[in-house]
């Protein structure tokens, strides 16, 4: 799961065959093992292993802080098996502490 502005970037730079959530092009490919989900459209969904990319540009990509952090929780709670967080930039002092 990765920020909504970030989706395009992390699609190109993914390397494996993969669907991207909420995408309506024709391109999608139900057969796909990898769905690429941006972060607005986590809620209610779960999946067997779940790979955060870069958390702190989750919280930034909403309005408010408190809104990014409860929108980060929401992704962070998908996993169902297995979580993995993926990120260079500092996490939210609220995820490290």
């Amino acid at each position: 799961m990765v920020a909504d502005a970030d989706v395009e970037g992390v699609s190109l730079a993914l390397g494996v065959g993969h669907v991207v959530l909420g995408r309506d092009d024709g391109t999608e490919q139900p057969d796909q093992r990898v769905t690429l989900v941006p972060a607005s459209l986590a809620k209610g969904l779960e999946y067997d292993h779940v790979v955060v990319v870069e958390p702190a540009a989750i919280v930034a990509g909403e309005p408010s802080e408190f809104q990014g952090l409860r929108r980060l929780y929401v992704v962070l709670t998908r996993a169902v098996s297995g979580l993995s967080v993926v990120h260079a930039r500092p996490l939210p002092d609220e995820l490290a502490a």
